[in-house]
């Protein structure tokens, strides 16, 4: 049937989406275990991707150093390449959006930093060793987004 529903996570949803993220984080990424089961005590705001029931994808927000920090942005690895991520990350930034926040901070692997690139994010600075890999320094305006959105809405390809 192949149906996607991007919607707000459940709390019935947090044990598939912390397997999710050890499968990724902690069995891709080599990010030691505790630090990412660590991940519930930041009381984030989270949603998922869910393909015909089964949750693909997710992503998350909280706050952190004083700012609004977004992440834990992942797609089960037989699914990436099927923009699920790309709409998951337009839906999230969407409702952050309108829920009154006016930026909000990532450290972005580089698949992330192109995608968020595309929708209006600015790369702040070099990226840095992060465990199997490197994270990038990115920051997404609510007007930067809005723009975006409206070429989208508008038939404009970017």
């Amino acid at each position: 049937m192949n149906t996607l529903l991007l919607r707000k996570a459940r709390p019935d949803d947090m044990d598939a989406i912390i397997a999710l993220q050890i499968d990724v984080f902690h069995k891709e990424q080599l990010i030691p275990l505790d630090i990412v089961t660590a991940f519930t005590t930041m009381n984030p705001q989270c949603w998922v991707a869910e393909l015909d029931g089964i949750v693909v994808g997710t992503a998350a927000a909280w706050h952190e150093g004083g700012h609004l920090h977004w992440g834990r942005f992942i797609v089960t690895k037989a699914l990436r390449g099927r923009h699920i991520g790309t709409k998951l990350a337009a839906f999230t930034f969407a409702e952050l959006f309108a829920q009154g926040i006016d930026s909000i901070f990532m450290e972005a692997r580089d698949t992330t930093v192109a995608i968020v690139s595309k929708m209006g994010g600015t790369v702040a600075g070099e990226p840095v060793p992060f465990y199997k890999g490197t994270v990038t320094p990115v920051w997404l305006t609510k007007e930067a987004f809005a723009q975006y959105s409206q070429e989208m809405q508008n038939g404009c390809s970017l």
